[in-house]
């Protein structure tokens, strides 16, 4: 019964205003769920052929002063000079540096500084292409720099589709949520490619449900059967879960984490294999931990995907965006705060309930 008693603990609690005590005892069970190390490595994780491409994935930057930048750059430093990936994605809470830190541009909003000092930091320690989005903190006037928080794209065959809400309470966490053409718009991205198998990219995690239009984005995957998983942070944990025919993959925080780390996801024709990298603090490095996370691609999917990776690898193809435009702040979506503990009672009765049976 201890997995019910930590998940009542957690998620029951997560609609709910508590105080800073409580927050942490709340996170404090949350990590027994964490992803565990591994005594050996299994063999899927070691398959005969070279993948199809790489993609690093970094979540929750919380780049806010000289200590979590010193921990960004030695990510992107590993990125860059060991992992060299053909992409790399950014899933959120990227950069709120104080105004202090920030020269250029003084006639700027203080959110638009933000992103353009963030730009400047990555094409100079990102190595090729990399995707970003923004999360819950700081997304302000991210359009005007980034350009649309919304695409869709294909690499070697596999679908991927990025997602931010459109709407947002301040200071009321989890209250976010869709615009009817946002959803329409990922209903026709997914209609239009059903052979392929394909991932969600968000900040918020789904399963937990993070946000109040969480339900709307499970459904969808939960009918949709080339969605193998979704992407998100958001939660500062390594966190692993299973709707139906899908994994929810949640990356821990670079900044503002017990444990900093990132993700590296390698393509295969027959499977997603994840590999996990962690800061350790006597090298002062971020080194591969013994942690291994698959998901399996169904066979029916596999036949329009590449045998092989070509010598010049893989570009991404059949770009689609939703035309940029600002989040906006709705503080009536507050008043729906207490929905998010009803959801989240949802789903530590449907996990718990789950891993008895």
């Amino acid at each position: 019964m201890k997995i019910v008693y930590l998940l009542f603990l957690f998620f029951a609690g997560a609609g709910i205003s508590f105080g800073q005590n409580a927050v942490n005892s709340l996170f404090q069970a949350a990590r027994q769920f964490e992803i565990r190390p591994m005594a050996e490595k299994p063999a899927w994780a070691e398959p005969e052929t070279s993948p199809l491409f790489t993609v690093a994935w970094l979540s929750d930057l919380h780049i806010t002063d000289d200590a979590s930048e010193k921990l960004v750059r030695a990510a992107c430093q590993r990125i860059r000079d060991e992992l060299k990936p053909d992409l790399t994605f950014i899933t959120g809470d990227n950069c709120g540096l104080p105004e202090s830190r920030l020269q250029e541009h003084p006639e700027k909003p203080l959110g638009w500084r933000r992103h353009l000092w963030l730009k400047n930091f990555l094409q100079d320690e990102l190595p090729g292409e990399y995707v970003l989005i923004p999360g819950d903190n700081w997304p302000w006037d991210f359009e005007k720099v980034f350009g649309a928080d919304k695409r869709s794209f294909t690499v070697a065959g596999f679908q991927f589709i990025f997602l931010t809400p459109d709407q947002q309470a301040l200071a009321k966490e989890g209250c976010l949520t869709f615009a009817e053409d946002t959803l329409a718009w990922l209903g026709e991205q997914i209609k239009a490619n059903q052979d392929k198998p394909t991932l969600l990219v968000m900040h918020e995690p789904v399963w937990p449900p993070c946000f109040l239009d969480a339900p709307k984005i499970r459904s969808v995957a939960d009918a949709n059967a080339q969605i193998l998983g979704v992407l998100g942070g958001h939660i500062h944990l390594d966190l692993e879960f299973t709707s139906k025919h899908w994994k929810q993959w949640c990356c821990p925080a670079i900044g503002r984490s017990h444990n900093p780390a990132f993700k590296r996801l390698q393509f295969y024709r027959e499977q997603i294999l994840m590999t996990s990298y962690e800061w350790n603090p006597d090298k002062k490095a971020f080194a591969q931990a013994p942690k291994w996370q698959r998901i399996e691609v169904p066979e029916k999917y596999r036949g329009n995907l590449p045998r092989q990776r070509p010598d010049t690898g893989f570009v991404m193809e059949n770009l689609q965006e939703m035309p940029p435009r600002p989040r906006q702040k709705n503080t009536q979506l507050a008043g729906r705060f207490a929905e998010l503990s009803s959801l989240n009672m949802n789903f530590m009765l449907e996990t718990a309930f789950g891993a008895m049976f």
